[in-house]
């Protein structure tokens, strides 16, 4: 199974990336795809305004893997890039099991047209 098998349910889960955008940042450098051995994450660097954090923004395969191993990788890299965060966009199911991270808000989305 390759890394993009193990992401490509949260690909079909979002509606602003297809899979070939998501290769295609990766490849460019404008994200950073991490395999594990039964999972996968997709990160990106976001410099706000303020303060540069960590996005991870696609997951997918086994939750312990991602939180126990991947997890730990993702952040000791984001400290080396001076990140001040690292932000999980995904579903509710990661507040469940990430008890040290915080949800200060919730993302809505209102179509328009």
């Amino acid at each position: 199974m390759t890394p993009w098998d193990q992401i490509q349910r949260a690909i079909d889960l979002q509606d602003t990336h297809s899979t070939q955008d998501v290769q295609e940042a990766c490849a460019k450098g404008d994200a950073q795809v991490w395999c594990g051995e039964r999972s996968a994450l997709v990160t990106e660097i976001v410099r706000y305004p303020l303060k540069k954090v960590c996005r991870i923004w696609l997951a997918g395969g086994e939750m312990s893997e991602l939180t126990n191993e991947m997890l730990p990788a993702v952040e000791a890299w984001a400290k080396q890039k001076e990140c001040a965060a690292v932000e999980i966009i995904g579903r509710h199911g990661w507040q469940r099991v990430l008890k040290d991270y915080r949800q200060p808000h919730t993302v809505l989305v209102k179509e328009l047209g």
